[in-house]
C-alpha cells in the first residue's frame, strides 16, 4: 500500500498492490468498510432540509406540549396540596 499526497490537501489517492491471498481478503475488508462509509455518508446527506415553515410548526409544536405539560404539572400540585 502506497500513500500519495495530490496537490489538493484535501485529497489523497493510495495505490495497493497485493502480493499474497492474505493481502486479498484484506483488500476485501478495505473495499467493504470503503463502501459502507460512502453508504452512510450518502445516507446521512439524504435526509430532508427542513424549510421555514416546517421548523416554526415544530416550534410552535413544542411549547405547546411544555405548556400543556406544565398546566398539568400546577392543576397535580394544586389538587394534591387541596386533599
Amino acid at each position: 500500500m502506497t500513500t500519495v499526497q495530490t496537490p489538493t490537501p484535501s485529497t489523497v489517492l493510495v495505490t495497493f498492490t497485493p502480493t499474497t491471498t492474505t493481502t486479498s481478503s484484506l483488500l476485501q475488508r478495505l473495499e467493504l468498510r470503503v463502501a459502507l462509509w460512502l453508504i452512510m455518508r450518502t445516507a446521512r446527506r439524504q435526509r430532508p432540509e427542513l424549510n421555514h415553515a416546517e421548523q416554526h410548526r415544530r416550534r410552535r409544536n413544542s411549547a405547546a406540549r411544555a405548556r400543556r405539560e406544565q398546566a398539568a404539572l400546577r392543576a397535580w400540585c394544586t389538587q394534591c396540596m387541596h386533599h
